[in-house]
């Protein structure tokens, strides 16, 4: 019998097979994306090392896209789709409100999940791309707002400001995947182990005593620098520098370091750019500066709780207290986002370090609070990093004008450490 030969026997791959393999691609090109949105922001990112991480070519890659700030949008695009596939898988549990909120927690957090981009820096995008993404994410918010709301009507959350502990859980949502690139001890274990430890929080809070009062014994207004003496050359050019520092920082941390300009800086100043640049070299020396300052405000925030603080629980709490005061008044230490694999590698080297000792010593609060029983047994390696996704989102979604700025919010992010939701 005659045997066909391979070029007769050759069936056409179907059109479905074909589709459901680009969809594959596509799939993995957004993941890898992501990391690399995440790790050096949308201006630093380039196609060409996704290509290579994927092992194409920069034109095979512009197949799928046509720029990279459309890749960017289907990143952001891709976060709150998965956002909202998981609320909806919430939604549909038929469990109490506390539960469904734990099930979102911990399918957002899946540590089998691939990375998604962090929605730091909305506001590089432009028109009607951005406006659907803000939309999308709103809606999200609007959702699981609807949760702890429903938690709080069947008594299974005890009363509290929804807004807050939403916007408080996604940030913490947001900042655990980037804290690998921040923090030390981030073996293949602590995603797992940051999930389990904010589900336990979540619920149960830290302190030993869930009826544990918290009054800061030292307010954010004394981390503000006095005026100078208008005599004082050197003193005001300082306070000059401070100004520009905290106004850069309050633009980035609402905006994304790549969503602002030196023009918008300059304008916000009401300076010109001949006036910044007397000060600096160029947007980079900008950046480094503001990270230097905002590590100078957190190392004196522990310095101030390990002073204040009477008990390991509570100098972990000053901390926590004084982080979210700093963006509801105005003082606005640079946040730690995206972007960091951007910064030069010895600045970069600088702020890693100086971050992991700030964790070293907010993991020490808690190992001083076990020891003296004002904290829960926890892991305190995961824990110290989880602080942090609670004022690093605040700029986002945060004004300062808000009548909740004076305290209130602090407060509510304090009560949520010490008891968790669950109620009495």
């Amino acid at each position: 019998m005659l045997q066909p030969n391979a070029r007769t026997s050759t069936v056409p791959p179907k059109r479905e097979d074909l589709v459901a393999a680009r969809a594959a691609k596509k799939a993995v090109l957004l993941e890898e994306a992501a990391q690399e949105f995440n790790a050096r922001g949308i201006s630093g990112a380039s196609i060409g090392r996704i290509a290579r991480r994927m092992g194409l070519t920069r034109a095979a890659v512009y197949y799928y896209v046509k720029e990279r700030d459309e890749l960017a949008a289907q990143c952001y695009r891709r976060t709150c789709a998965l956002m909202q596939d998981d609320l909806e898988a919430a939604q549909a549990l038929k469990a109490d409100g506390l539960v469904k909120v734990l099930a979102f927690l911990r399918l957002s957090l899946d540590p089998k999940r691939a990375p998604v981009a962090a929605l730091s820096e909305l506001d590089y995008l432009e028109g009607p791309t951005r406006s659907a993404i803000t939309a999308a994410h709103a809606k999200n918010v609007a959702v699981l707002r609807a949760l702890i709301r429903g938690g709080i009507e069947d008594g299974s959350i005890r009363l509290c400001d929804d807004e807050i502990i939403t916007q408080t859980l996604i940030g913490t949502i947001t900042w655990i995947p980037l804290s690998v690139d921040w923090v030390e001890g981030t073996d293949e274990t602590f995603r797992a182990r940051t999930v389990d430890a904010l589900a336990d929080i979540i619920v149960n809070g830290h302190a030993s005593d869930r009826d544990f009062r918290f009054t800061s014994p030292i307010a954010i207004e004394s981390f503000f620098p006095e005026p100078p003496n208008a005599f004082d050359r050197r003193a005001n050019s300082a306070a000059k520098i401070e100004r520009l520092l905290m106004t850069a920082s309050q633009l980035f941390n609402r905006r994304g370091i790549d969503g602002t300009s030196l023009d918008d800086i300059t304008n916000a100043l009401g300076a010109t750019k001949g006036a910044l640049y007397h000060y600096l070299d160029n947007k980079t020396d900008l950046v480094v500066r503001c990270y230097k300052r905002a590590f100078a405000l957190y190392e004196r925030f522990a310095d101030a709780s390990d002073a204040k603080g009477r008990s390991g629980f509570e100098r972990a709490l000053i901390g926590v207290y004084l982080n979210v005061q700093a963006h509801t008044c105005g003082l606005s230490p640079l946040i730690q986002m995206v972007g960091s694999a951007a910064l030069p590698p010895g600045a970069r080297r600088d702020i890693t370090r100086r971050a992991r000792a700030l964790q070293r010593r907010f993991e020490g609060f808690g190992k001083q609070g076990l020891a003296d029983k004002s904290f829960r047994a926890l892991d305190f390696d995961a824990v110290a990093q989880l602080g942090a996704g609670t004022f690093q989102w605040l700029p986002k979604w945060f004004s300062t004008d808000d009548p909740r700025a004076s305290g209130a919010l602090a407060s509510e992010v304090v009560d949520l450490f010490i008891k968790g939701l669950r109620p009495r």
